[in-house]
């Protein structure tokens, strides 16, 4: 793939606006050699890019974005390890590009009495400053994050050397589908999630993070979900004014200690409980955010349409947020949460 290397070569900007960047890319043969034609004169960089190896920007971290703009600083460092071009009207160019094997992880996610946990999506998490974030993909064939097929097995290649966390979510969502004569239509809301980290942790701070070497294959880095240790948190938010149930809100469970964030769920249509169905024995705080009384409205879709109707919502009345501790040692049933007025808004002076 050939990336302009200076700002002013932007070829075709009055088509598309002052920030558009063409990239230009061709496959190569079987014997690894490539032909790019009727190119642009300009300053180019050369990136090349292949499953299971490093391209030299993501082992920078460098992504598409920076490459349209990049500062002297950036420049610099791009200038080290990318090939650059210049091309002249008329004028062959030839240039080399090397790729290195990157790293590779594997392992199972299975549930405690060995079954295998299938269709789990697994991240790789990086290491910023003090805090373990999601690894960005990036444009040049960086795989962050795969799914576990049925045997519960997963495995990410392509990775630069550095240290990493593997999570994966324990997830519950609401599927809707739709068949009518003009099709079949299909819906997904997310009702709860809990994350789970390498090594059977609940949070990253207690994880085992492992490094990797570039072209290690990196295998038994599992996760066992132990399903007998978690429990199902359910309940209802009232109004703490008259006690009736609230129909709409934002739940989140806290760790006591440090009040991170272990689950989050939503009071869905249709049923106004809230529920978390994996937690972890321990102490919690409930924290509830934008509740709400609202009122649903289902207007039809023209016939033949999916879904066949639409649905809008009303919000009547909005309430206060609120924290509340539990424990957590076995099921949970029947909690009941209430939520306060909103605080009235300080006057403010009009100059």
């Amino acid at each position: 793939m050939l990336e302009p290397a200076d700002a002013g070569n932007l070829h075709q900007q009055d088509k598309h606006g002052p920030d558009a960047t063409y990239s230009t890319a061709v496959l190569t043969l079987l014997d690894g050699s490539f032909s790019i034609m009727r190119v642009a004169p300009g300053t180019y960089y050369v990136i090349a890019s292949q499953p299971g190896y490093v391209s030299p920007l993501a082992a920078l971290g460098i992504s598409a974005a920076d490459m349209r703009k990049p500062d002297e600083d950036l420049k610099q460092k791009i200038a080290k390890v990318v090939p650059r071009i210049t091309v002249q009207a008329n004028l062959p160019v030839s240039v080399n590009v090397t790729l290195e094997r990157g790293a590779a992880v594997s392992g199972t996610v299975l549930f405690d009495d060995g079954s295998p946990a299938a269709g789990l999506e697994v991240q790789l998490l990086v290491r910023k400053k003090d805090n373990w974030v999601p690894m960005q993909s990036g444009p040049f064939d960086v795989s962050t994050q795969a799914k576990t097929d049925d045997r519960g097995a997963y495995r990410i290649s392509g990775l630069t050397a550095q240290e990493y966390l593997i999570r994966t979510n324990l997830r519950l969502s609401r599927m809707t589908y739709e068949f009518s004569q003009g099709g079949t239509g299909m819906s997904s809301e997310g009702d709860y999630s809990l994350p789970i980290y390498s090594g059977g942790a609940w949070r990253a701070k207690d994880a085992a993070p492992f490094s990797l070497r570039l072209g290690e294959d990196r295998g038994g880095e599992d996760i066992q979900i132990p399903v007998n240790k978690l429990h199902s948190v359910r309940g209802v938010i009232t109004a703490a004014s008259d006690g009736h149930i609230v129909n709409s809100g934002k739940i989140s469970l806290l760790y006591a200690d440090d009040k991170s964030e272990a689950a989050s769920a939503d009071i869905a249509r249709g049923d106004s409980n809230f529920s978390f169905s994996y937690v972890p024995e321990g102490d919690y705080i409930l924290r509830v955010k934008s509740a709400s009384d609202v009122e649903y409205e289902d207007t039809p879709n023209p016939p033949g349409s999916v879904p066949p109707a639409r649905t809008t919502t009303r919000f009547l009345h909005s309430y206060g947020s609120t924290d509340q501790a539990i424990h957590v040692d076995g099921d949970i049933t029947g909690l009941t949460v209430a939520v306060p007025e909103q605080p009235a808004k300080k006057a403010q002076a009009i100059p």
